[in-house]
């Protein structure tokens, strides 16, 4: 599994505001009276490689710790993020940086309660406020976007470099249908969707980003369109959507087919649940549909499972 480190050149200006720090901060009024105080700078480091040429226009930070301190701080691109120090009172803190997760981009971002959202597995140890994320259209396939939580000590006279390790938020979903007969339609949606994610909760993994356990929604992806390569094929490409519900160890694949006939019939794939930055992929069968099949996950690469029918379908001959 590849990461990279982007910009790389933030690490040279980094080192560049270090030395001009060492030369200079006695001149350079302390923002906390007789407190000592050091300097936070971040650095974003992308979980997926092929994320880091991704066109950003959001980066919001908030950082919370050591005597109540709070600061949040919002970016237009990398390079003035990156560009950022702050000022900070010695001592402990905890930061999140959210990546194009704004209105702009069909986010809601939101510090709320935990409501009963919260698990035996779920650690909260964090000074951060619960934050939460939710789509404003849960079904409309916004851009992707990113997030990271991280820890760091801040110490007198110095510059604390903190790293932030991006990672997806949205599932990724595509759906493919093969030998489907000529005048056949198919619509597709995602059942047991969950509503929201709380990003400063920490799973029983310990990643952060926990989905949420209540009011789960089923999600429509729309009408499968003709594959251009193949006209006997119907699909649907990378449809962002929430994860699956907190505690719901499945989720479920409903696809709506209309024959060339003109009859209605409804398709149950069972399938495992999706988690926070995964893309799955399921390939069907028009001619072996059934009206409940199992599905269960086999690996394509370290970013992406494929969903595949196994194990026993129920009424196989219906």
């Amino acid at each position: 599994m590849m990461k990279k480190i982007f910009p790389l050149w933030a690490v040279a200006a980094m080192l560049l505001l270090t030395a001009c720090y060492h030369d200079q901060h006695e001149e350079m009024p302390s923002e906390y009276g007789d407190q000592p105080v050091g300097y936070l700078t971040p650095q974003l480091i992308w979980d997926d490689q092929s994320d880091a040429n991704s066109a950003i226009d959001d980066i919001r930070f908030t950082v919370s710790g050591t005597g109540g301190t709070t600061v949040a701080h919002n970016f237009t691109d990398t390079e003035s993020a990156s560009e950022w120090l702050q000022q900070l009172p010695v001592g402990d803190y905890d930061l999140l940086v959210t990546v194009d997760m704004d209105e702009a981009n069909g986010y809601i971002l939101e510090n709320a309660d935990t409501r009963s959202t919260t698990r035996a597995d779920e650690e909260l140890h964090t000074a951060l406020p619960d934050t939460r994320v939710s789509l404003a259209e849960p079904a409309s396939s916004p851009a992707q976007s990113w997030y990271a939580v991280t820890h760091a000590t801040v110490k007198a006279d110095e510059i604390t470099v903190a790293e932030f390790h991006l990672q997806r938020l949205l599932p990724e979903l595509t759906v493919i249908v093969h030998n489907v007969p000529t005048g056949a339609a198919i619509t597709a949606s995602v059942e047991r969707v969950a509503r929201d994610v709380l990003l400063t909760h920490r799973d029983g993994q310990g990643r952060y980003g926990v989905a949420d356990r209540e009011d789960y929604l089923t999600v429509s992806l729309g009408a499968l369109s003709a594959d251009p390569a193949d006209a006997a094929t119907l699909r649907h490409d990378d449809h962002t959507l929430m994860p699956t519900a907190g505690g719901q160890e499945r989720c479920y694949l409903s696809l709506s087919v209309t024959t060339p006939e003109g009859t209605r019939l409804t398709y149950l794939a069972d399938a495992p649940r999706m988690e926070c930055g995964r893309t799955y992929v399921v390939e069907l069968d028009y001619t072996k549909l059934r009206p409940y099949m199992l599905l269960e996950t086999f690996t394509i690469n370290d970013w992406t499972d494929g969903w595949a029918i196994t194990g026993e379908i129920i009424n196989p001959d219906r």
